[in-house]
């Protein structure tokens, strides 16, 4: 007598009506306590088999059983309610990754499956980046569309749910533009920045942006604790960033390397101690009106609040055409290599790894032939 399957083993067989083979499996129970069934069918009983065995491996290791009916944009739903928020971004990291998938990712592939005949593939990740820049949109966008696409893929990967992510193998899109180059301000234009900002709250926030190079939410987000004035090392630790998604609140530096101290010049020690007085006068000035949410924040408004990026930036942009906060960040990078400042010691004082600082100041570095032109010194005859 034939023995009888149990629901974790799965049945095949073959639907004469269809044509086709068919294999069920129980993947679970319902609320009801009744078995939940999940069918697979194919042309052939290799082909059932493979999809039968497939499903109770997944099952084995605790992941979802695969199903050729899951949209990508069902998922990437799914993906957006349950895993993002537990990703520990920040809000607005949340919200780009949001944008791009809604805007642009799913109009073009949202309709593919994971898996089965109507699966999504590389080509049509190629397709949708071609499409977007065809569409007169910019390289970053669709960039950004595979690399979003490609970080909801791998939480279906870890699933089980694919068994390969497709938008990873796929071909990255081609920057057919200009090479960007970082523009730094001269000393002149330093200097005119200065100028139109003297005797007001922005002039110390310039000076010590420029001769530190923090980023704009680090520099908005130093506390009074963080800053070292008298000794003989004056200096700033970063510890925060400043963020206004959702309103105003304080995060995680970039990246871990960003949790950093600076040195500060005599002029940003100098610039510091002057505003300290002037926040002490506005503090007392504005009395029960000053805010108590932020104690000890170094550059606050005149109710002791913090102060936006998007401020600086109109700020800077009306005392100097073209101006920008992070502009001051690069204007001391490049300062700092073209006086022949290790490499490495500018990551550790900006907080970027060496890869990001030979990529983004390849232009003031020291071009490689020269390198080996002197490295052939050592061996060259005379």
């Amino acid at each position: 007598m034939a023995r009888k399957r149990s629901n974790g083993e799965g049945a095949i067989y073959k639907r004469e009506s269809r044509g086709r083979w068919e294999a069920a499996l129980v993947v679970g129970y319902g609320d009801d306590g009744r078995p939940i069934r999940r069918t697979f069918t194919g042309k052939t009983r290799a082909m059932v088999a493979q999809k039968l065995d497939a499903a109770k491996v997944a099952i084995d290791h605790g992941l979802d059983v695969p199903d050729n009916k899951t949209t990508v944009a069902s998922f990437v739903e799914w993906w957006l309610d349950n895993v993002l928020p537990g990703e520990g971004l920040a809000p607005k990291t949340e919200r780009w990754y949001r944008d791009i998938l809604e805007t642009y990712v799913l109009p073009a592939v949202g309709q593919r499956t994971l898996t089965g005949p109507k699966a999504l593939t590389p080509a049509d990740v190629e397709t949708m980046t071609a499409s977007l820049t065809r569409n007169g949109l910019s390289h970053r966008v669709a960039d950004a569309s595979r690399t979003a696409l490609g970080k909801v893929l791998r939480a279906a990967e870890q699933r089980g749910l694919v068994g390969r992510n497709v938008a990873r193998l796929a071909k990255a899109p081609r920057d057919r533009g200009r090479a960007r180059k970082i523009k730094a301000y001269t000393v002149i234009e330093i200097r005119a920045i200065l100028d139109a900002l003297a005797d007001t709250r922005w002039y110390p926030m310039v000076v010590v942006g420029v001769t530190t190079g923090l980023r704009p939410g680090e520099l908005l987000a130093l506390h009074w604790p963080d800053v070292r004035l008298d000794g003989r090392e004056p200096r700033v630790s970063v510890r925060h960033a400043i963020t206004h998604a959702g309103g105003a609140g304080l995060k995680a530096p970039k990246r871990a390397r960003s949790y950093r101290t600076v040195p500060l010049t005599p002029e940003a020690v100098i610039a510091l101690k002057a505003w300290r007085k002037v926040q002490a006068a506005e503090r007392l000035r504005a009395g029960e009106l000053w805010s108590n949410d932020w104690p000890d924040l170094l550059f606050t408004n005149e109710a002791g609040e913090p102060q936006r990026v998007d401020t600086f930036r109109h700020i800077l942009g009306r005392a100097h055409a073209g101006a920008h906060p992070h502009r001051l960040r690069h204007s001391y990078a490049t300062h700092l290599l073209e006086a022949g400042t290790p490499i490495h010691h500018v990551g550790e004082l900006l907080g970027d790894s060496v890869a990001t600082i030979e990529h983004t100041y390849s232009h003031v570095l020291r071009a490689k032939h020269e390198v080996v032109d002197v490295a052939r010194g050592l061996v060259a005859a005379p």
